[in-house]
């Protein structure tokens, strides 16, 4: 016959084993607190990482790594934007006192010095309004590009006849052209082409690339702009054959405030935030800016527009 085991020793044996599940699960939930304030404390690259048969602690456990991981990159991006912060703060300090200081000497110079002639008092009274038209620029394009950072929603879009926009564009700048003695190389397809875009932001975008253009590829002789379809993207390029910009300081041409001193004439510079505003106002329409360089050969900005149909 069978023996029987008897009820108390069963009821022994299960109690020893959920007191030892228990006792285990208190012990790697303490192991994991311990883990979690030593990540807290700043050993951010810590990770919970216990060997267990609890579905339940298994799934904790990814929970909380998911969670570092997200604050661990969190706090990049809060690292790299501080950083980026105090950058901009360094040369916008630098960029706003140099034609402040420039103003403030030319105007103290009129003020002491009665001697001098109409013709050089006008002639102060131009480099003085150039030096207030840098600084309106750099504070506007500043606090441009604060906003376009600040606001996550993209512009509304609307259908678009491209080539019509371009064309505008390009007319709006007939008398800087003419003044520097260039005549754009024009290629639009002779249909019109309809992208998904925002009126005012494509404005801004060719009034930022064609002055560029001619800031620094003027002395190429000359200046094209081209519409051209691939699939469903339309792209936009616009291109001169000045100087160029250098194989060093291409892939940083659209961060801020940066303007490529080892490339381009400083005489010439711009505030190194026009590019950057563009390549936001691109993005914003779910589009994509390039750029490439051969020096004093071809220097062409491209970018992108959803195509509509």
């Amino acid at each position: 016959m069978p023996a029987y085991i008897p009820i108390s020793v069963i009821l022994l044996a299960v109690s020893t084993l959920l007191g030892y599940r228990q006792w285990h699960m208190k012990r790697q939930l303490a192991l994991m607190t311990a883990r979690v304030e030593e990540i807290r404390a700043g050993a951010i690259n810590q990770r919970v990482r216990l060997p267990s048969s609890s579905s339940v602690l298994i799934e904790l456990g990814g929970s909380i790594n998911r969670l570092i991981d997200d604050l661990q990159q969190n706090m990049e991006k809060l690292n790299l934007l501080e950083s980026e912060r105090k950058k901009m703060i360094t040369h916008l300090s630098h960029d706003l006192r140099t034609p402040l200081t420039a103003i403030m000497g030319y105007v103290e110079v009129m003020q002491r010095d009665q001697t001098l002639t109409e013709d050089i008092r006008q002639q102060y009274f131009r480099i003085i309004a150039a030096k207030g038209n840098k600084l309106d620029a750099l504070v506007r394009d500043f606090f441009e590009l604060s906003k376009l950072e600040a606001d996550e929603d993209a512009p509304e879009p609307e259908k678009l006849n491209i080539v019509e926009k371009i064309q505008e564009s390009v007319l709006s700048f007939y008398q800087q052209f003419q003044l520097a003695g260039l005549t754009p190389q024009l290629e639009f397809p002779e249909r019109h082409v309809y992208v998904w875009g925002n009126r005012q932001s494509i404005e801004r975008i060719m009034n930022n690339l064609l002055s560029n253009a001619l800031r620094y590829g003027a002395n190429g002789e000359t200046i094209g702009i081209r519409v051209r379809e691939a699939e469903a993207r339309v792209w936009v390029d616009v291109w001169d054959c000045g100087q160029g910009i250098s194989e060093t300081d291409l892939p940083h041409v659209f961060e801020r405030l940066y303007t490529g001193k080892a490339s381009r004439n400083a005489s010439q510079q711009g505030n190194g935030l026009g590019l950057t505003i563009v390549k936001k106002l691109v993005e914003k329409q779910r589009g994509e800016i390039q750029a490439s360089s051969i020096p004093n050969e071809r220097t062409v900005f491209s970018f992108y527009l959803p195509r509509a149909t």
